[in-house]
């Protein structure tokens, strides 16, 4: 899961170029363990059958001028 976060109007255009390119990551809210909930969740039903089928999760937060949110899933094993 990689989740990119708006970059805030307030900061610099220097700052703002830091951010883009991945050299100054959020801190701030959602923590990392509810973004998990909200995609594994979402994702029930759809993806897998249960989320309790998933046995391995990396999160990573960055900042973007365009915020989303993606999603790779692979089989156990590969």
């Amino acid at each position: 899961i990689t989740a990119y976060f708006q970059i805030p109007k307030s900061v610099s255009k220097t700052k703002a170029t830091s951010m883009e390119q991945g050299n100054i990551r959020p801190t701030k809210k959602p923590d990392m363990d509810n973004i998990i909930k909200v995609i594994a969740d979402a994702l029930n039903g759809l993806a897998y059958k249960d989320d309790r089928q998933i046995v391995s999760c990396t999160v990573e937060k960055y900042y973007s001028s365009i915020p989303r949110v993606e999603v790779e899933i692979k089989e156990a094993g590969q």
